[in-house]
């Protein structure tokens, strides 16, 4: 069995696969994070949240496809209680 060289992350979830350094997807992900310039994508967001209050005909400040899983429901809570956004939460089965 192979472990990620930072995270510990076994070899046995399904499709993994670590780079020629021994490093997992999620810590090459995270590591190129590292560069971001967090407060341009801050303000970009904010830009992105008054178009959507500023255009808002329906009630809804905005739609967000949700499956009922930990991301999709994660996203919803941000925009409702950090953005204090209204969104339409829409599931397609």
């Amino acid at each position: 069995m192979k472990y990620c060289r930072l995270c510990l992350q076994p070899d046995t979830r399904p499709g993994i696969r670590f780079d020629a350094g021994g490093t997992c997807p999620a810590c090459v992900y995270a590591a190129s994070l590292e560069g971001a310039d967090w407060e341009a994508r801050q303000k970009e967001l904010q830009e992105i949240v008054a178009f959507g209050r500023s255009h808002n005909h329906s009630g809804y400040d905005c739609i967000i496809g949700v499956s009922g899983g930990k991301d999709s429901t994660r996203q919803a809570l941000y925009v409702r209680e950090v953005l204090k956004m209204n969104p339409l939460l829409v599931c397609l089965g």
